[in-house]
């Protein structure tokens, strides 16, 4: 598999064993979040309060996200990846005692949640940083693509449990045991994490002072446009295409009407395929103006997308239109962040791609909360349509104006922009 040009960044031990960390820390990140997400609906039949304990998983995006940057580039990184992955578990454990003493609220899971996503931002600072001193630049493509394949697609591994149980007669799964799962998840990325045997630590030379030292990353951003461009672009993406997780439940629980977690882990592994499949396809692209041209092209069809997943009206075409979305969604965040990478320097890497995550994941948090409540008044459908059309508009109007854009749609490479 590793002479696969899909995989050629496998072929390095240590990141094929980071990748396989990252992999099932997103599994038990999804397990988690998902086996929520319907523990809440069912208890409240709101998509408001789904959106709440959205909002509090995804808030450390922004709140947490600068710092785990500043210790992924004061700490040598493998170690801080396990450092919070063991905190990851110990919460989630704290979660599933609750659940099995049948004492679980929505206000335990919000408090916990937030720690959650605490750990999991920090990770994805300090790993991602890692795996990009395992590979050389030829394969630096490659091993953030297959990271995000993994990231993404690790959606399916504990959904795929999820439903085996709901259309199994004999397994029942309950929220106590994917709990459970999450921390098994959890430990396994730990296991493979101790194997790697790089080390990886940023420089920071602002002395002792952290805020001087978080600065310096929003400085690099701001004052360079190369990057500052695609950290728009990826707030725009993440606000607009990509924050359906608190409506999701509701969407199945109305139009399709799902009396179960099972039609909605069924649009999650959809997605996860999707996300998965079209990352994989994209391992294996080297030429730069064919990233350029998938760039515009999933940047267009990420606005359309959720339109295909509004107008559908059973479960084969929502299946269908998730898939896409996973597609085009996971292809277009993996090129942004490959390209920001690669102008970023390794002294500043913690702390870029925290900024980064910052614009995602926290944009992602208040438009997730939002959305819960305007899917409450204006159903869920319309929610996904309007907000698909509003980034297609916003995205192929800056595509034809902005001239680094232009260029990098022209197949120019973005280390000679940056120059």
């Amino acid at each position: 598999m590793q002479n696969i040009p899909h995989f050629a960044a496998l072929k390095h031990k240590d990141y094929a064993l980071a990748w396989g960390a990252s992999g099932l820390g997103g599994a038990s990140a999804w397990t988690f979040l998902i086996a929520s997400q319907w523990f809440v609906l069912d208890r409240s039949d709101q998509s408001s309060m789904v959106g709440w304990f959205t909002f509090a998983s995804m808030i450390p995006f922004l709140i947490a996200s600068p710092l785990g940057g500043l210790l992924a580039d004061r700490i040598e990184r493998k170690k801080l990846t396990i450092y919070t992955q063991i905190l990851g578990i110990i919460t989630v454990g704290f979660a599933a005692l609750l659940s099995m003493l049948e004492i679980l609220e929505l206000w335990h899971l919000c408090l916990l949640a937030f720690v959650a996503g605490s750990c999991r931002t920090t990770q994805e600072a300090s790993i991602v940083s890692l795996i990009t001193n395992l590979v050389p630049r030829g394969d630096l493509l490659n091993a953030i693509t297959l990271n995000s394949a993994t990231r993404h697609g690790s959606r399916v591994i504990g959904m795929s449990i999820l439903i085996i149980s709901g259309i199994s007669q004999s397994i029942t799964f309950g929220t106590s045991e994917f709990l459970l799962g999450s921390m098994v998840f959890g430990a396994g990325s730990v296991i493979l994490m101790l194997k790697v045997r790089k080390t990886s630590t940023g420089e920071i030379t602002s002395g002792n002072n952290p805020f001087r030292g978080i600065w310096e990353g929003i400085n690099y951003i701001y004052a360079r446009r190369v990057v500052a461009i695609f950290i728009i672009l990826v707030a725009f993406h993440c606000a607009l295409a990509m924050s359906f997780d608190s409506i999701l439940p509701g969407f199945t629980k109305d139009r399709l009407s799902s009396v179960n977690e099972t039609v909605l882990a069924i649009l999650v592994v959809s997605f996860g395929i999707g996300s998965a499949g079209g990352t994989f396809l994209l391992a294996g692209v080297r030429n730069e103006r064919h990233k350029g041209l998938l760039l515009l092209s999933m940047g267009v069809l990420s606005g359309l997308s959720p339109l295909l997943l509004g107008f559908s009206f059973n479960i084969s075409m929502a299946f269908i239109a998730t898939l896409v979305m996973g597609a085009t969604e996971s292809i277009f965040m993996a090129l942004t962040s490959t390209y920001v990478q690669l102008v970023t320097p390794d002294r500043l890497r913690g702390r870029v791609t925290s900024l980064y995550i910052l614009h995602a994941g926290g944009i992602m948090a208040f438009a997730n909360l939002g959305y819960g409540y305007l899917a409450d008044l204006y159903n869920a459908p319309n929610v996904l349509i309007i907000t698909g059309l509003l980034f297609f508009i916003f995205f192929t109007g800056i595509s034809s104006t902005d001239p680094i854009l232009k260029s990098v749609y022209k197949g120019k490479d973005v280390s000679e922009l940056a120059s």
